[in-house]
């Protein structure tokens, strides 16, 4: 799935709009505009891959940006990531087979966790399962609601299933620019084989080192880069080969 480690640019999309929440809190955050713009702009600065999330699909549970995630991916030729809202295996059937390369999956996933194998059974290594943790406990429905999973155990069991990697999203630092915490990555890494993608809390190249240092595959990487902090191809050029 990664030929090496990759610094994922985020365009999470409310309202048709480019936006970076604070915490997963809904009002909070700013708009960066067009997501075309900003996709267009990471193709072009190096990025190997998208990560996209339909934000009011995660808060709605139903995909309400279909048509602006839709023109990225008929517009990039770099593989796309799509989270949000994707609750059933006929929906993910349906963007894979129309150009998303992986889907991601939260909520429907500890829900349903046979849905992880469903998928794969047709589309093998496709599905990423989104464990998003607050308090070291996996949450759901746009973050608003706790499960009592521990992540490293419920990553063990969407691995068993067929789970393509797990995108771990530290909610307690997210849009925050204030830094990464390794240890919850570092134990996802040790409980399973398939790919770690780390999002949350990246605000420096040293916090990308630190993701990479602590196993993970890839870091998503959202607001530091939106708002500037470093930009994406001197955090490719730090990492490479290194």
């Amino acid at each position: 799935m990664f030929s090496g480690f990759e610094v994922i640019p985020a365009v999470d999309v409310r309202d048709g709009e480019v936006v970076q929440l604070v915490g997963g809190e809904r009002g909070t955050g700013r708009e960066y505009g067009d997501p075309i713009d900003a996709a267009e702009r990471w193709v072009a600065a190096g990025a190997r891959t998208l990560h996209l999330v339909d934000l009011d699909g995660a808060f709605e549970g139903e995909r309400a940006n279909a048509a602006a995630i839709e023109r990225i991916v008929d517009t990039v030729d770099i593989p796309v990531q799509l989270g949000g809202g994707i609750r059933t295996a006929a929906d993910a059937r349906d963007l894979l087979d129309r150009g998303v390369d992986r889907v991601i999956l939260g909520t429907a996933a500890v829900e349903n966790p046979e849905l992880v194998a469903e998928i794969s059974e047709t589309h093998p290594g496709s599905v990423v399962v989104s464990l998003d943790a607050k308090g070291g406990e996996v949450v759901v429905s746009g973050w608003t609601e706790g499960t009592g999973l521990d992540p490293a155990t419920a990553a063990v069991e969407y691995e068993q299933r067929g789970a393509g990697a797990i995108l771990f999203t530290d909610v307690d630092v997210e849009g925050r620019l204030d830094g990464v915490q390794t240890d919850p990555v570092r134990r996802l890494v040790d409980a399973v084989e398939i790919p770690v993608v780390a999002s949350g809390g990246v605000a420096t190249i040293d916090d990308i080192r630190a993701l990479r240092g602590a196993g993970a595959s890839a870091a998503v990487v959202g607001s530091a880069l939106y708002e500037g902090q470093f930009t994406l191809d001197a955090a490719i050029e730090a990492i490479a080969d290194k």
